[in-house]
C-alpha cells in the first residue's frame, strides 16, 4: 500500500480502481496482494550514450521488485547530456534539468501512490536529481548508477603510456591540439575510433562520476555502486556488475522498509561531509557545490558554500583520476571503488564511521572488510593519505574578493600556482563564443585572465558549462599559463586554472560586469581571494555607472524564462 492512504475510496471508486488497473494490464486481484508500490525513477532516453542503458536496468528493476512481491512501476524524466550541450545555444537547459528532474519524480511517485522509490540516475545533473526526491519525499529508497564509459586505449603519445585510460577528455584535448598543429589527423581519427568502445557516463572523474561518488559516500548507494562499467562495449548486455547492483539495490530496499530506515534517517549533515570529504578526496568537479546545496536544502540539513570549504580544504587527493591524473574511473573499480578510498580516509579521520546507510548497516560496518590503498597489489591508482597525490588546499576553493563580493570557486586540480598567485591582463568577453574565437585566432597569450560573463544562472540563463574553453586552452598547450574567470560554471572535464560561479552574476550586477580589457586580475589560493587590481575610487565609479546588465533574450512563458525567474545564485546552489 500507498504512504497516502486509499482507506476513503468508496466501493464505487474501487471499482473504477480496478478498471484502470485492468487497461493498463494488470490483473486488480493480483495487484492488491503487492507488498509495496515502488517507483522506478528512470530518465532513459536513446539520444546519447549516458542514458541509453537506464531502461534495460528499470526493466530489471521491475522484475526484481516483482519477483520480492512488489509492484514497480516506472516514472520517466528528460535526461540531458552535457557533451550535447555544451558550446551550443540549448546549454543552459542542463542545469535547469536537474531541478525538472527532480520535479518529474516527486509528481510520479505520489501520483501512482509510491511506497517505496529506487532511482537510477546517470549523467551528471540526474546524479544530483536522483537524490533530490528522495531527500524531499523522504520516501524508503536507493539509488541505483547505470555505469560509467570503459576506457581505451591507442599505441602512440602522448596517450599510449595511460594505457587503458582514455576518456572522452582525451578526445576533445586531442581534437583541440590537431586544430593547433600539435597532432596529426590521423592520430586524431584513432582516438575518436578508440576512446570511448561502449556506452555509459563520461569516463573519469568527471561529474557524473562525481555525482555517482557522492551518492555512494553519502549512504545512498551500495558500496562500489559508483564506479562499475555501464557495459563491455556498444553492442554488449548491460555489465554484470550493474546487474548484480540492481538484485543487491531491491534486496537492500526491502530491508530498508523493514527497517524503517528512510533517506533522512541517512542524509544528515555527518554523511554530507564524508560526501564532500570523499569527493575533495577524488579530485571532483566544481559543479559539486551546485549540487551538494541543493540536496541539503532538499534533506533539511543546514550547509552552506564556506561548510564545504571547510570540509574540503582539510583533505588530500589521494585518487589518481582525470582530468588530474592518470586514470578512468574503471580502473578504480578494479582495485576495489570508492571503497577503497573511503577507508584511507575513515582511518585518518577525516570521515564519520557511525553514520546509517542503505545497507542498513554503518559506514565503518561496510568499509570493515574494505582494503587501505597500501595494502593493495602494486597500484598508483589511490594513493596513501600519508603520501597523497597533492596536500590538502591544492583542489577546489572558495574565494572571494573585489571581484566577488559573496563567493566564486577555484578549481586547480592537484596543480599548484609557483608565486602563490595568478595575475594577469583581463580579456573580457560577453559571451562563450566571443572567447572561443579570440583563442582561436591567438588572440589569448600567456599571462592572459579570460573574463567570461553573463553566462550565470539569470543572464543566460542556466549557467552554461565553459568546458570548450578550457579544452582549447589546454589542447594548445596554454592551461597554466592563461587563466578562465567566468560567472558561469565548467564541467568535471575541464581543469586549469579556473574560477567559476562568480556571485553576484553579471546579470545581477557583479562587478565582473566593469571589468574592462587590460585590468589586471589577481587570483590568489593562499588567501582565498579573486580582485580586480585597480583603486577603490575607480571601482565605486565603475560601479555606478554599470547600468542595466545583458541578460539573452529568452520568452518569458519558456522553461529557461521560468527558471531565470526563480534561481537563486550560485552561491545557494542556483536551487529554485
Amino acid at each position: 500500500m500507498s504512504d497516502k492512504s486509499v482507506s476513503y475510496w468508496s466501493n464505487a471508486e474501487e471499482g473504477l480502481r480496478a478498471v484502470e488497473l485492468r487497461a493498463a494490464g494488470f490483473e486488480p486481484s493480483e495487484a492488491m496482494k503487492t507488498n509495496a508500490v515502488v517507483t522506478i525513477a528512470n530518465p532513459y532516453t536513446n539520444a546519447h550514450r549516458c542514458n541509453n542503458r537506464v531502461r534495460r536496468i528499470a526493466d530489471l528493476l521491475v522484475e526484481e521488485v516483482s519477483s520480492a512481491g512488489g509492484q514497480g512501476l516506472l516514472v520517466g524524466a528528460p535526461a540531458v547530456s552535457d557533451a550535447m550541450t555544451q558550446g551550443t545555444e540549448n546549454a543552459g537547459y542542463s542545469l535547469v534539468s536537474r531541478d525538472l528532474m527532480a520535479d518529474c519524480i516527486e509528481t510520479g511517485h505520489y501520483a501512482h501512490h509510491g511506497t517505496a522509490m529506487i532511482v537510477v540516475s546517470g549523467c551528471d545533473k540526474t546524479g544530483a536529481a536522483a537524490l533530490m526526491p528522495l531527500a524531499r519525499t523522504n520516501a524508503f529508497g536507493l539509488v541505483v548508477y547505470p555505469g560509467t564509459s570503459s576506457p581505451g586505449r591507442v599505441d602512440f603519445e602522448p596517450w599510449a603510456s595511460k594505457g587503458n585510460n582514455l576518456t572522452i577528455l582525451d578526445y576533445v584535448e586531442g581534437a583541440a591540439a590537431r586544430e593547433a598543429g600539435r597532432i596529426t589527423q590521423d592520430e586524431l581519427t584513432s582516438l575518436q575510433r578508440c576512446v570511448m568502445p561502449g556506452s555509459g557516463t563520461c569516463g573519469a572523474m568527471f561529474t557524473a562520476n562525481t555525482m555517482s561518488t557522492i551518492a555512494e559516500a553519502i549512504g545512498m548507494m551500495l558500496p562500489r555502486g559508483a564506479s562499475h562499467p555501464a557495459d563491455y562495449d556498444a553492442a554488449s548486455d548491460i555489465h554484470d556488475d550493474v546487474k548484480r547492483q540492481v538484485q543487491a539495490s531491491v534486496e537492500a530496499l526491502y530491508r530498508l522498509m523493514e527497517m524503517g530506515l528512510r533517506p533522512r534517517d541517512i542524509m544528515v549533515k555527518e554523511a554530507f561531509e564524508n560526501a564532500v570529504a570523499t569527493a575533495y578526496a577524488m579530485g571532483g568537479s566544481t559543479n559539486l557545490y551546485l549540487h551538494v546545496l541543493a540536496i541539503a536544502r532538499e534533506a533539511g540539513v543546514p550547509l552552506t558554500i564556506e561548510d564545504l570549504q571547510r570540509i574540503g580544504e582539510r583533505v588530500p587527493l589521494i585518487a589518481n583520476l582525470q582530468p588530474h591524473g592518470t586514470y578512468a574511473m574503471v580502473s578504480l573499480h578494479e582495485v576495489g571503488g570508492v571503497p577503497v578510498v573511503m577507508k584511507a580516509l575513515l582511518e585518518a579521520g577525516f570521515l564519520h564511521g557511525d553514520v546509517m546507510t542503505v545497507t542498513g548497516k554503518t559506514l565503518a560496518e561496510n568499509l570493515a572488510d574494505a582494503p587501505l590503498p597500501e595494502d593493495l597489489p602494486d597500484q598508483d591508482v589511490v594513493f596513501p593519505v600519508a603520501r597523497p597525490l597533492a596536500a590538502p588546499g591544492n583542489h577546489i576553493s572558495v574565494l572571494s574578493g573585489s571581484l566577488a563580493p559573496e563567493s566564486c570557486v577555484l578549481k586547480l586540480s592537484g596543480k599548484t600556482l609557483e608565486e602563490g598567485e595568478f595575475r594577469g591582463t583581463a580579456k573580457v568577453f560577453d559571451s562563450e563564443q566571443g572567447a572561443m574565437d579570440a583563442i582561436r585566432d591567438g588572440r589569448v597569450v600567456a599571462g592572459d585572465v579570460v573574463v567570461v560573463r553573463n553566462v550565470g544562472p539569470v543572464g543566460a540563463p542556466g549557467m552554461p558549462e565553459m568546458v570548450h574553453l578550457t579544452i582549447q586552452l589546454q589542447g594548445r598547450g596554454l592551461g597554466k599559463e592563461v587563466a578562465l574567470i567566468t560567472d558561469g560554471r565548467y564541467s568535471g572535464v575541464s581543469h586549469g586554472i579556473l574560477v567559476g560561479h562568480i556571485c553576484p552574476e553579471a546579470a545581477k550586477g557583479g562587478p565582473i560586469g566593469v571589468v574592462r580589457d587590460g585590468d589586471t586580475i589577481v587570483i590568489n589560493p593562499i588567501t582565498r581571494r579573486l580582485d580586480l587590481d585597480i583603486p577603490q575610487d575607480e571601482m565605486t565609479n565603475r560601479m555606478a555607472q554599470l547600468g542595466t546588465p545583458k541578460i539573452s533574450d529568452i520568452p518569458e512563458n519558456s522553461v529557461l524564462g521560468k527558471y531565470r525567474r526563480l534561481v537563486s545564485s550560485a552561491h545557494y546552489g542556483c536551487v529554485l
